[in-house]
């Protein structure tokens, strides 16, 4: 009988984290099953890793455990050297360096900033400017940045309100002008660019600039969007360089990298249900040797009057999404332009999603989408692999066909 092993995490993914049916006295059985985790970019990364059979019965405990110990040492290399690259929040990245510098001029980065910038002006212009890393400024407005310590208050900053303990409950909405003006200096993305010189690498930071209130604001990026993904992605391929057959690395339960399971044929990653207040889920769907990521309208957010504000930003109207998408998950490629891809069909919308998603037929082929749209309170399910998803709430119904490999709406 084959077996299907369930994995859950606490977010967005649910990957029961080690809870394996069948086979339990292999679970921590000498050096089999080896666990580490994580932390970077204000985020838990989970790792669980396994050498085949043949491997663990041919190799001395002290050199398993040395390998292990080696490929924990090069995960906390990438993640380090990503943040200390991309993070928008530490003060001696590259990206913070170019959001510091003046516009209309070229700033020095390093590959790997090279590299990632490279990527997200390749989905960008993929997603004809849904997924911009330039809408910093319309995230920072509605209180979703991590704010470096003593930085001087924006103009446009509100307190937030807090209940009685001092939790947060919304931030007061920003005027008018301020919208405006950040979108439109979010489209001046479409002017980064990239270049490698002698041997160094180079961002140029547009001379597109906004003024509100006699204070100009320049350019400045998150690469939020897709960092997690291209850790993951990086990750992937240096548990392969080491051997690891079996096994997973969860990052912030959005982006995942899973390799084969060792006594299963597959995983089965299980979507939590974003309006579930415990924890339901959403879809199944057996998974193994893939990347995947997922974005939502659950993760940071607050309500004003019954109206969902949250972190991810339309760049098309420069507030946080009201396209009714709640989740989207796409399984399969590479978990960088999966990260990004997400976040671009959150702001899509229905409609504009399905129209994209057809219209690249041949560069989704093979890989699973799924996402979660409400129209009022009616949720309904697009996924271009209907037979192969498991919808878990009976709320919700699969709103759509494929025909021809082409999503058709019903």
């Amino acid at each position: 009988m084959k077996k299907s092993v369930k994995v859950i995490t606490s977010a967005a993914l649910a990957l029961t984290m080690l809870a394996f049916s069948g086979c339990k006295e292999e679970v921590r059985q000498g050096t089999m099953d080896q666990y580490s985790t994580f932390y970077s970019m204000g985020s838990f990364a989970y790792l669980f890793a396994r050498k085949s059979a043949d491997e663990i019965a041919s190799s001395p405990v002290e050199e398993l455990n040395e390998q292990f110990d080696k490929l924990c040492d090069g995960i906390s290399d990438i993640l380090t050297g990503l943040e200390y690259s991309i993070s928008s929040s530490v003060e001696t990245s590259y990206i913070y360096k170019y959001n510091m510098a003046e516009a209309d001029s070229w700033v020095q980065i390093d590959y790997t900033t090279y590299r990632v910038l490279s990527k997200a002006i390749e989905i960008y212009e993929f997603t004809g400017g849904y997924y911009n890393p330039a809408v910093w400024y319309c995230v920072d407005l509605y209180g979703f940045t991590t704010r470096v310590e003593d930085s001087d208050e924006a103009a446009y900053w509100r307190d937030p309100v807090t209940n009685e303990k001092g939790n947060l409950l919304y931030y007061p909405l920003p005027e008018e002008k301020y919208v405006t003006a950040f979108k439109t200096l979010a489209e001046g993305f479409a002017d980064v660019e990239v270049k490698s010189e002698n041997g160094k690498y180079y961002a140029y930071k547009p001379a597109h600039v906004v003024e509100v209130d006699c204070i100009t604001y320049s350019l400045r990026l998150d690469l939020g969007g897709i960092g997690k993904g291209w850790a993951v992605g990086e990750i992937s391929d240096l548990m392969d360089e080491f051997g690891y057959k079996h096994g997973y690395l969860s990052f912030a339960s959005s982006s995942m990298a899973l390799k084969e399971h060792e006594t299963a044929i597959n995983y089965t990653l299980q979507a939590r249900d974003p309006r579930s207040e415990s924890n339901g889920g959403l879809f199944r769907i057996p998974v193994k040797n893939c990347e995947l990521s997922t974005s939502g309208d659950y993760e940071k957010y607050y309500e004003i009057d019954g109206t969902r504000y949250c972190h991810i930003i339309n760049p098309m109207t420069g507030r946080p999404i009201e396209t009714g998408v709640a989740s989207v998950t796409i399984v399969g490629g590479s978990a960088a332009e999966d990260d990004a891809l997400t976040t671009a069909i959150s702001a899509m919308g229905k409609e504009k999603a399905v129209e994209f998603i057809n219209a690249n037929e041949e560069y989704f082929e093979g890989k699973t989408i799924v996402f979660l749209v409400f129209e009022g309170d009616e949720g309904k399910i697009i996924t271009n692999a209907p037979d192969e998803i498991e919808v878990m709430n009976e709320d919700y119904v699969v709103a759509n066909d494929v025909v021809d490999g082409k999503i058709v709406l019903k």
